[in-house]
């Protein structure tokens, strides 16, 4: 059901979602080469479906290089969390400071708030609302499969960065605590970076934040 690709300079996560019923949902399109974006037209061949909607778990650069690439193919616009806004329109000035290339990014629709659910076909995505790597970030969590597409927030091993603009990790600790940690320990976390990982492998073993309360950044949030 879940699909990923690797995109971009920085590692990213592409998710694709398969709906079971010929429809994708691509989740943060990261694709900014021919190569990447051939990759996902020969994902979508291979699953004989097409893209119906675009959701962004945050604005950052990496998240969004394929949006307009995106808007241009399928004629989608992205979806995200309207205090993400900023962040989103950030991304060339970004791009121009990191020395890559980026497209032009579409309008988006400020569409997505917490609590609500996105329909894809067999899998139904609860929206929580996340901040902390970014203000507007949100996760994506199908309950009846037992996952979660987390964005920049929890990694194995690590936490969504805080030094960037708009960051704050008080916030993101309180996210972690309050979104995430309080799904199964069985849930998987698809990230933004790298591999998979489970809640309750990150509340026993992460040591940024973590179910004791004794990670770095719960201890910095508490002085």
């Amino acid at each position: 059901m879940v699909h990923t690709l690797t995109c971009n300079v920085f590692g990213e996560q592409t998710y694709v979602v398969d709906h079971g019923n010929g429809e994708l949902t691509v989740v943060d399109p990261g694709m900014s080469t021919r190569p990447e974006r051939e990759d996902f037209q020969a994902l979508c061949e291979t699953l004989d479906a097409k893209p119906v909607q675009v959701l962004l778990t945050h604005g950052h650069l990496d998240h969004v290089m394929g949006c307009q690439w995106m808007k241009d193919t399928y004629g989608l616009l992205p979806r995200m969390h309207a205090e993400d806004r900023q962040t989103y329109e950030r991304g060339p000035i970004a791009a121009q400071m990191y020395g890559v290339s980026m497209d032009p990014l579409p309008d988006v629709e400020l569409d997505l708030a917490h609590g609500d659910v996105v329909d894809c076909g067999q899998a139904q995505l609860e929206i929580r609302f996340v901040p902390g790597h970014a203000p507007g970030h949100v996760a994506f969590v199908c309950h009846e499969h037992g996952w979660v597409l987390g964005g920049d927030v929890l990694f194995e091993g690590s936490v969504g960065r805080t030094d960037l603009p708009g960051c704050h990790a008080p916030h993101l600790v309180t996210s972690i605590e309050r979104q995430l940690f309080t799904l199964p320990d069985k849930t998987v976390v698809w990230p933004g970076h790298g591999g998979p990982t489970t809640v309750g492998a990150e509340k026993r073993g992460n040591p940024f934040v973590n179910a004791a309360g004794s990670g770095l950044l719960q201890r910095e949030a508490e002085r």
